[in-house]
């Protein structure tokens, strides 16, 4: 799976956007793991098609019988586990450069391992920079509050739980950037 996010707006942006996805698409097909797919995709942009914007992106493998997920991340938001035992959510450090930026990555394999009911957030930075009215920012504490509100959620009502909380904080106020979250949640051992 695959969350990203391209530096600035537009056309220009949205053009970028709709390369990188078949590559990196393409890339994680060939590879099958998250750092050097990682590394192919950003050779394609450094070196091929040098744009002046660059790209975050977190891109990982999840073991669906062993809930390994193997990550890798390049300068994308920190990932948020929601563990099912209730305890704190927390983010899971680790990252390099945006991809684009410099000839090579560098970045390191990440391994997290889902226990049965626990939810990873994947989500890009217009969540947390999504602005009140008065120009506050929704922020790292208020995202963290909503997913953990949310958490009893079952998953696709979760996100919309988290998003319905940023537009309400924006009331009216022009969007920030785009929304995103993806919700990855092991089922529990219960479940049918």
């Amino acid at each position: 799976m695959v969350i990203a996010d391209v530096s600035g707006k537009g056309i220009a942006a949205a053009l970028l956007m709709a390369f990188v996805r078949p590559v990196m698409r393409s890339a994680l097909l060939r590879a099958g793991d998250p750092v050097e797919s990682l590394e192919l995709m950003n050779w394609i942009l450094a070196e091929e098609r040098r744009t002046g914007l660059f790209v975050t992106i977190l891109a990982g493998v999840l073991d669906l019988d062993t809930g390994v997920f193997l990550f890798a991340n390049a300068g994308h938001e920190l990932p948020l586990l929601l563990p099912a035992d209730g305890s704190e959510p927390r983010l899971i450090p680790g990252g390099g450069p945006l991809v684009g930026m410099f000839t090579r990555l560098g970045v390191q394999e990440q391994r997290l391992v889902l226990q049965p009911g626990d939810a990873l957030v994947l989500y890009t930075d217009g969540v947390t920079d999504a602005r009140a009215p008065d120009g506050e920012r929704f922020g790292e504490a208020r995202f963290l509050a909503a997913a953990r509100a949310s958490a009893a959620s079952p998953g696709p009502a979760s996100c919309r739980d988290v998003i319905d909380e940023v537009l309400a904080f924006q009331v009216d106020a022009e969007p920030a950037d785009d929304l995103a979250l993806l919700l990855i949640q092991r089922r529990s051992e219960a479940a049918p």
